[in-house]
């Protein structure tokens, strides 16, 4: 009998236990990593969640506040109109009535305004008249505003009488003799309309696991999105608890934030609020989620990350199962052929060795070949997958990326991560500049605000500095489409003038409208009619005076309520367009490297930029901030340009850097960089013709470089 040594033996139990090993590993290393993935985005998913609903709550805010100034504003306006007049001459005023309903009319947002004596009788209201003379006395607001002053008062939930949903209201005490101090004379109070609320949160909420609510301090629940369902209709709305839940979360943080709960007060469910406080009025707008849609979300992302996981695992699995059973055939023929020839032990030996080493080498080949041949594909098709995907899914192509690098044990870092120049006339079409602002235009707006267009097919040559006419009308839409926070529609229409030998731009909205004191001023410098910090006043003005350095017009024709139109009247002229200049034979270069200064203080993108302009054939120095570029250009002159970030520390940014240069060094051209656009970097002060864009490449840096300098 042939003798077999014992080392044989182990070594092929060893490859045998080494390829089960492999198979394991190729079906549980992917696993691991598939989970480690999947809790990461589900932290991600819930902070994602929180930070929507964050963002919505803040929308929300805005759209309650705006809607109790509005009614503050209405119950004064009854107030003025009231004073002085006995209740005998309120109740048998039908003005007064028709007053109430044209205020109701105009102003979705009041179901109807009523205004009731001491005794708390209702004289005289929007609904009908002459009153009916209802006693509203045992309210809760009407018996507080009697006992003592209490301003602008949030009363509800109560229903409509008119409609019987439910709602609240607002109320005040009417102006007596004495002020607040004096004796009680009545209240003015008006009712909102719930259906200007529910229209405006149908926009905002859009699946069925979503909520908005208006809270008032003390826990009552004076408004509900969508409403609760009982069985014989909508269902009464609790009183929050005032230790736990939002009230508890509200005594911690008063004015807005972020909280999850397992069981929510009014629906028992699991769910992320997200809540603020209505300006002084104690009242809190909140937003609520089902943790339910968050999990479903998170489950859509795992689907995905599934299908890059998936395949990948599969292949591993199937080239080391392939693997594992070639290597285990091979052990038995083998084991076959030494039985065989077991008479010839030193020959058999030398062939079992030899078919051993070959099988091994193959196996450890062909595993190698097969592996990198797999991870190099996914790598590749990764890399090219990641030109085409969006920002949206940039994270799912990170999470596939990881696994690939700890399988190839490498580690790397993803890096994502006004104008004021003189008039310069030319001879444009007005209809094909207006064309070619479309993308700007539609990158101006939000998507809930609709562009539309209406130019006429017909030549309208206008002489106009082309830059001032972009900025005049990109000003209309921007003011336009501040004038509708809750969305509509703009329209952008060019034809021939009412005039002879004239051509009108007209853009017009569908917002807010203006009163007619607001019209008589709007081309006022610095009149705005935005909050602090929202609007310098200028767009108009500066519209005005493009029409009128135009040699046309512009005028305003708007209403509360019905939009606003504005519209700009130019004069043709005989001219044509130029047509576009031939390109030069024969140009005569300039060959000598240019010497540019980078002033960056991201030391990456610095980087970047140096070796890039490097290799585009520039000589480059380089300067951290804008004082230490000033400082290296009191001494150092010689730079045909500089470019520049905009947002630098110690106080001088690229902006300011761009003055200082023009003011000491005018010869030397500026270029800024910048992630913000050329528009808005020009209400700034920068001129958008040296401006350019982030992010952008190498050779587009060179070729603006070179554009700018003249070569």
């Amino acid at each position: 009998m042939p003798f077999r040594s014992p080392e044989s033996r182990t070594d092929r139990r060893g490859s045998l236990r080494l390829l089960r090993l492999l198979l394991a590993v190729s079906v549980a290393l992917p696993l691991v990593l598939f989970a480690g993935i999947g809790w990461r985005e589900r932290g991600e998913a819930q902070e994602e969640a929180e930070r929507s609903s964050r963002k919505n709550a803040l929308i929300l805010h805005e759209h309650v506040l705006k809607v109790f100034d509005t009614m503050a504003q209405v119950l004064d306006r009854v107030d003025e109109r009231v004073h002085g007049r006995s209740w005998r001459e309120i109740g048998e005023s039908e003005s007064l009535h028709r007053y109430l309903r044209t205020l109701v009319g105009e102003l979705d947002q009041v179901g109807a305004i009523g205004l009731t004596d001491s005794t708390g009788t209702v004289r005289n209201s929007s609904r009908v008249f002459p009153s009916r003379n209802s006693y509203i006395g045992d309210r809760a607001d009407f018996r507080e505003q009697r006992e003592s002053d209490a301003g602008l008062l949030i009363a509800g939930p109560i229903a409509d009488a008119a409609t019987g949903k439910a709602t609240f209201g607002i109320s005040r005490r009417r102006s007596g003799p004495g002020g607040p101090d004096g004796n009680f004379d009545g209240i003015i109070a008006a009712i909102v309309n719930p259906d200007y609320f529910f229209s405006f949160y149908r926009q905002v909420v859009s699946t069925e696991g979503e909520s908005i609510s208006l809270i008032r301090d003390d826990g009552v629940i004076l408004m509900r999105y969508p409403p609760l369902e009982g069985r014989q209709g909508p269902a009464a709305l609790p009183t929050l608890p005032p230790d736990r839940g939002l009230r508890g979360e509200i005594r911690k943080q008063p004015v807005e934030g972020v909280f999850r709960t397992d069981v929510s007060h009014v629906q028992g469910l699991a769910r992320v609020f997200a809540y603020k406080r209505v300006g002084d009025f104690p009242v809190y707008v909140v937003y609520g989620l089902d943790q339910s849609q968050i999990t479903r979300s998170w489950w859509r992302n795992m689907a995905l990350d599934g299908a890059f996981v998936a395949p990948a695992t599969l292949a591993l699995a199937l080239i080391a199962w392939l693997a594992y059973s070639r290597a285990a055939s091979e052990n038995a023929a083998v084991r076959r052929w030494a039985e065989e020839v077991r008479n010839r032990e030193r020959l058999e030996e030398a062939l079992r060795q030899s078919q051993k080493m070959e099988a091994l080498g193959q196996l450890t080949g062909g595993v190698a070949h097969d592996f990198n041949n797999l991870l190099t594909a996914a790598m590749a098709n990764m890399h090219l997958l990641g030109r085409h995907l969006p920002p949206e899914g940039q994270r799912f192509l990170t999470g596939a990326n990881t696994a690939l690098e700890r399988a190839e044990k490498l580690t790397r870092q993803l890096l994502s991560f006004s104008r004021q120049d003189a008039v310069n006339p030319t001879v444009v079409d007005l209809g094909d500049s207006l064309r070619r602002m479309g993308d700007l235009l539609e990158r101006s707006v939000r998507a809930d605000v609709a562009l539309d267009w209406d130019i006429a097919p017909v030549p309208m040559a206008v002489a106009v500095d082309s830059v001032q006419l972009e900025m005049a009308v990109l000003n209309l839409v921007l003011n336009a489409r501040d004038a509708m926070p809750g969305g509509g529609r703009i329209r952008i229409a060019a034809s021939p003038g009412p005039e002879p030998r004239s051509v009108r731009i007209e853009v017009s909205d569908t917002g807010a409208g203006m009163p007619p004191e607001v019209i008589a001023r709007a081309f006022d410098p610095f009149f705005t009619t935005k909050g602090v910090g929202k609007g310098t006043g200028l767009g108009l003005s500066m519209v005005y005076g493009f029409a009128r350095q135009s040699g046309g017009n512009a005028t305003i024709d708007s209403r509360p309520g019905e939009g606003t139109r504005v519209r700009i009247d130019l004069p043709l002229t005989e001219m044509r367009p130029p047509e576009p200049a031939p390109a030069p034979t024969a140009p005569v270069a300039d060959h000598r490297p240019l010497r540019i200064l980078v002033v960056e203080d991201n030391p990456l993108v610095l980087m970047a930029t140096v070796e890039g302009l490097t290799q585009e054939g520039f000589t480059v120095e380089t300067a951290e901030d804008g004082v230490a570029a000033l400082e290296l250009l009191e001494t150092d002159r010689d730079f045909d340009l500089v470019v520049s970030d905009v947002v630098m520390p110690r106080g001088v940014s690229g902006i300011d850097l761009a003055r200082h240069i023009r003011e000491r060094w005018p010869q030397l051209r500026v270029l800024l960089a910048s992630g913000y656009s050329p528009e808005s970097l020009a209400t700034m002060g920068a001129d958008t013709a040296s401006v350019l864009a982030k992010p952008f490449t190498p050779d587009q840096l060179a070729v603006r470089i070179r554009s700018l300098a003249g070569v």
